[in-house]
């Protein structure tokens, strides 16, 4: 991985150094190229020049010696209908002659109208006098003979291996009626070298109808210096092509191209090592000014690496602190709190006590609310994600926000109707919504627009090389905006911390935006700020979009008064405070206790105690068997027990050791006498549903 980087200068500074010898090498040798190309083009088009000729007096030749070779048999067709046609001997006769006089002809026959072969005349030691007019190339060319009354050549006929030739088809006509057909066959192979013979004795010949070769004088494939023309016979056109032989272009060709390639390239070489080694010695002193220069870019670099680090590593032990303290602290507020609260029931309402019991209550529950606060920077606070609409619970916001901002201010909704979903928790959502517009309203003081946005977008690698946790792909914005008084670059730099506030002494506590920031990234999110001066502020937050299906949200319960019952709990928890204020909490609301420090003391007295217990409430981690493992345990023994679990651990270490699976009964630490009594009764109740 760090190999690249270090080979980079090396890499860089070789082609600085190269590039110009290069330029130089390269001008000469395309120089060289042109001059090498000009002359092999000037001996080619000499070549070809020549070879065309050659191709137009082979075109010549055959035009004019192919109508020849046909007269003959227009001359017996003449003869015949001046005779008449009825004595085959004297036209055999006269066939036979002509065929002894030009050896070209393979045969000659004599067709009637109905395409039968009357005679047919070959000449001594052929085998040509056989009926051929079933060939259908044959037939076409008699029937186009008839229909036209003009003389019609066929395209190639096959006459067994290696030969290959046409027919010559003349009407003949008595009168207007059609008497027949005089046919002559020749083969192509003895009639194009009775043609070409003497001509163009060093250049290659090659004769085609449409894409078959009919015709070879060399038996070889055409070279690159062919040139074409086409031979037109009657209603037939061919295609020759005329090339040269390999001694003719050797003879031809003169060595002053390659001498010229050969000592340009040479030369080429020689300018691009000088004009290198000239450059090689400016490059060594560049590089020693780009090293100084990369090295101060190097230091920089890690100087920011450093701060991050730091930066980060503050962030992530305030974090841990912060968790920690919560989960202790949660514990000892639940005693506090439960014992005020236990006072304040056993106390007539004229006691004077119970107003000093009521501010006890009051802070309690103030310092649990900051717990929880600690807990979402911390990323620690347990969630209840599902998937939501951020639309509707921006809208449904929207309705009680404009008494909380003022008249002063102006809200503005832009939502977008295509919005995807995320899953999240929404009560914490709202939390972030409800700081980050209160720190909008502090912003301005003198009134001015507050816009809610949101929007799909798409984050890209360069994100997730930027932050870690961040997943590349869809995912929602939700924006808020203001035109506030905005924030100087230092300010931003903290305004995550927790207790970092601008605010004066006791109007804030410095949480807000630590408690937005922690549950943002709690919920796979991530979150912006750009502020300036008198400009405003713009907070961006992005959630990865999830494509299930809206959950409905539940509304948070309402506890009554007082939820009785005389159903039987075991109380199992390991802390001897908390355990004795959470047996206090069950019996003023009717229910029979009993306790147990551990897990295997919970066991044991389930195993033994002659009644059904109805409810098992056990701390989720404790020493020995945990929540989970006792929870599992008891079952085994009495299949039909209900276990709630209860815990003051953050939900992160409780799903990274699986001590609590997805739809368990859970209540949270620290916890009410009335809240308690709910969720045991809610709990109870649903369990005998279950076994209904």
């Amino acid at each position: 991985m760090n190999s690249s980087p270090s080979k980079e200068p090396t890499r860089t500074s070789l082609i600085d150094r190269l590039l110009l010898p290069a330029i130089v090498g390269l001008t000469t040798a395309i120089c060289v190229m042109i001059l090498w190309q000009r002359l092999v083009t000037q001996q080619s088009d000499e070549i070809q020049t020549v070879t065309r000729a050659q191709a137009l007096v082979v075109k010549n030749k055959l035009e004019s010696e192919l109508n020849s070779r046909i007269l003959p048999l227009e001359l017996l067709r003449e003869r015949w209908q001046v005779r008449g046609y009825q004595n085959d001997a004297d036209f055999q006769s006269d066939a036979a002659l002509v065929v002894n006089l030009y050896p070209v002809y393979q045969a000659i026959e004599w067709v009637d109208p109905a395409f039968h072969v009357r005679w047919a005349m070959p000449q001594q030691q052929t085998e040509v006098g056989v009926d051929k007019v079933a060939d259908e190339n044959r037939r076409i060319t008699l029937l186009a003979a008839k229909d036209s009354g003009r003389v019609m050549i066929t395209h190639g006929v096959d006459w067994g291996p290696g030969r290959r030739g046409l027919f010559v088809c003349v009407p003949a006509y008595t009168g207007e009626n059609l008497a027949g057909f005089v046919l002559g066959a020749f083969l192509y192979q003895n009639l194009f070298n009775s043609i070409l013979q003497g001509v163009s004795q060093n250049y290659g010949i090659a004769l085609y109808d449409g894409g078959q070769e009919i015709y070879n004088r060399v038996k070889s494939a055409p070279s690159a210096q062919a040139q074409e023309e086409d031979i037109d016979f009657q209603q037939l056109t061919w295609r020759a092509k005329v090339w040269p032989n390999p001694e003719i272009l050797a003879f031809t060709r003169s060595p002053l191209p390659q001498v010229t390639f050969i000592g340009g390239l040479l030369m080429a070489g020689l300018l691009a090592f000088v004009v290198y080694m000239a450059e090689t010695a400016a490059m060594q002193t560049r590089q020693v000014k780009i090293g100084n220069e990369k090295l101060k870019k190097e230091i920089a670099g890690r100087e920011q690496t450093e701060e991050a680090l730091r930066h980060a590593q503050k962030m992530e032990a305030v974090g841990r602190l912060a968790g920690g303290v919560a989960h202790d602290f949660n514990n000892l507020l639940m005693v506090i709190g439960g014992q005020a609260s236990l006072l304040l029931n056993g106390f007539g309402s004229l006691n004077p006590a119970n107003q000093g019991l009521r501010e006890i209550v009051k802070a309690s529950d103030r310092a649990s609310k900051l717990t929880r606060q600690l807990l979402a920077f911390s990323r620690k606070q347990v969630l209840q994600p599902k998937v939501l609409d951020l639309n509707n619970l921006v809208t449904h916001m929207a309705e009680w926000l404009p008494p909380a901002l003022g008249e002063d201010i102006r809200l503005h909704l832009d939502l977008d109707p295509t919005l995807g979903r995320v899953k999240a928790d929404a009560s914490q959502i709202e939390q972030v919504i409800m700081n980050l517009v209160f720190n909008a309203r502090d912003a301005m003081p003198h009134g001015g627009e507050l816009a809610i946005l949101t929007a799909n977008t798409h984050l890209d690698e360069s994100w997730a090389h930027g932050d870690s946790e961040v997943k590349p792909g869809p995912h929602v914005m939700l924006t808020v905006r203001d035109t506030g008084l905005g924030m100087d670059s230092e300010t931003q730099l903290h305004i995550f911390e927790p207790f970092f506030s601008t605010k004066d002494r006791g109007k804030g506590t410095g949480l807000g935006l630590a408690t937005v920031y922690g549950t943002v990234r709690q919920s796979g999110g991530c979150i912006t700020v750009s502020s300036h001066l008198g400009e405003g502020t713009t907070v961006q937050i992005y959630f990865p979009q999830v494509v299930e299906a809206i959950e409905v949200r539940e509304e948070r319960p309402v506890f009554p008064p007082a939820l009785q019952g005389s159903e039987e709990i075991l109380v199992v928890e390991d802390d001897d405070a908390v355990r004795r204020m959470t047996l206090e909490f069950l019996k003023i609301s009717g229910y029979t206790v009993f306790e147990a420090k551990n897990g295997e003391e919970a066991v044991q007295f389930v195993a033994n105690h002659p009644k059904e217990i109805d409810l098992v409430l056990t701390d989720v981690i404790m020493p020995g068997l945990t929540g989970r493992e006792l929870g599992e345990r008891l079952l085994r023994l009495r299949s039909n027990l209900t276990i709630l679990y209860m815990s003051a651990h953050t939900e992160d270490i409780i799903m990274q050791h699986d001590m609590l699976g997805p739809g368990m009964p859970f209540i949270e630490k620290p916890f009410s006498p009335d809240e308690l009594a709910s969720k045991v009764r809610a709990t109870l109740d649903a369990n005998r549903k279950t076994l209904l």
